[in-house]
């Protein structure tokens, strides 16, 4: 079974070319100090932001199924990616508790005009600039060599956004059930993080709060044993 690897591939190459468009028009906007186009930057947020208020309910959607780094990652570079085992520091909550922190730091300077290379009268401006600037240097510096090394997708396993939608995902009603599955383990190598062996076999959900919903292991599961579910009550 492929029907959600169709839908989502479809939903995730529509959010790929509307953000495409944002980040080339406010790239522009940072190289011609043009704040018209820098304050373009501003919507990336407003996507990011929308994720993380819909992860109580869907929990990580948006990584699977929206995000644009994601997207390329998971398509680009899975040609080149060696595809190796991600080390679980990178996955360890101080690693991801480290990433959000440096980013935060660096935002806090350009709120307060010490980044001379993204700063602007226009402080909105400055803002869009830096979440663009800042998403190419981690896809350039970060993200692109790691998924290179080891999966495609390993910046997703401490990405900031995406941890901050898995610290208020602990009730998400989405659910990846897991009750009749056989460990038969053909959903093992589908999984971005690595997360359906840890869970296969010994719970009847898919319990990490890394599950980007992706559903590619659902796709994988030739029984039909692994599936989606709507859980209005905890498990």
């Amino acid at each position: 079974m492929d029907n959600f690897s169709k839908i989502r591939k479809a939903t995730q190459f529509t959010s790929l070319a509307i953000s495409s468009v944002i980040f080339i028009t406010a790239f522009y906007g940072i190289l011609t100090h043009n704040d018209a186009y820098f304050e373009i930057g501003l919507l990336i947020i407003g996507l990011l932001v929308g994720g993380i208020l819909l992860s109580p309910i869907l929990g990580r959607f948006y990584c699977g199924w929206l995000c644009p780094r994601g997207t390329f990652l998971e398509y680009v570079l899975e040609k080149v990616s060696k595809k190796r085992k991600i080390p679980d520091i990178l996955r360890s909550k101080s690693f991801k508790l480290f990433i959000a922190s440096l980013l935060a730091v660096m935002f806090a300077m350009v709120l307060l005009d010490m980044n001379p290379l993204l700063t602007s009268q226009d402080e909105l401006a400055s803002v869009g600039g830096f979440i663009v600037f800042m998403c190419i240097m981690t896809s350039i510096l970060i993200s692109i060599p790691l998924g290179i090394i080891y999966m495609p997708r390993t910046w997703c396993g401490f990405c900031p956004g995406g941890y901050a939608q898995s610290l208020l995902s602990k009730h998400k009603i989405l659910k990846l059930s897991i009750e009749d599955c056989r460990n038969c383990k053909k959903c093992h190598t589908s999984c971005y993080l690595d997360l359906c062996k840890i869970s296969t076999g010994k719970t009847k959900y898919i319990e990490s709060l890394d599950c980007m919903a992706c559903m590619k292991c659902t796709d994988s599961c030739k029984i039909g044993a692994n599936k989606p579910v709507i859980m209005l009550k905890a498990a």
